[in-house]
């Protein structure tokens, strides 16, 4: 499927609202409802659309949020898995990103206080992961709260 302006202006709505019905869909993207219905099933199947979430006001939420990152002790294979292995059976770890630079990945901890975020960490240092340091932040504010990706130019269009 070649990607165009409709698959773009398709993704840009369902970015603002994924619950979106079909019918408003399409007439906010100048389709008939079939050919959109159409063109957002071939999104799915081609992995355009990983998925739909739901945004979760933090705001209501008991939480502490903590940016952490972690320089291992080598590059070897072996411990990068076993290290990501770890952190995916944390839930409260939400994010990993590795990286480049002085550091080797950056978590991102959603946890409900100060003491489970001690724990789990504490957990990460006990366990043979081959961690060498971590340097943790409390995230004080979301300055910035996820607003979706900039698809316009994150795309090279075919028919331009």
């Amino acid at each position: 499927m070649k990607f165009d302006k409709l698959d773009l202006k398709i993704l840009n709505e369902l970015q603002l609202d994924a619950r979106i019905s079909n019918a408003r869909l399409a007439e906010r993207v100048s389709l008939s409802e079939s050919a959109c219905l159409s063109r957002v099933k071939k999104l799915q199947t081609q992995k355009w659309i990983a998925g739909y979430n739901a945004a979760i006001n933090l705001t209501k939420l008991r939480h502490v949020h903590f940016l952490v990152n972690v320089s291992l002790i080598s590059q070897d294979p072996k411990v990068n898995r076993d290290f990501k292995t770890a952190v995916a059976a944390l839930p409260q770890i939400i994010r990993c990103y590795k990286i480049s630079g002085e550091y080797d990945y950056i978590l991102e901890f959603l946890c409900v206080d100060a003491a489970q975020f001690n724990s789990l960490s504490e957990g990460l240092l006990e366990q043979d992961l081959g961690i060498e340091k971590m340097h943790s932040q409390l995230v004080i504010e979301d300055a910035k709260p996820f607003g979706g990706l900039p698809l316009d130019e994150l795309f090279e269009l075919d028919d331009e």
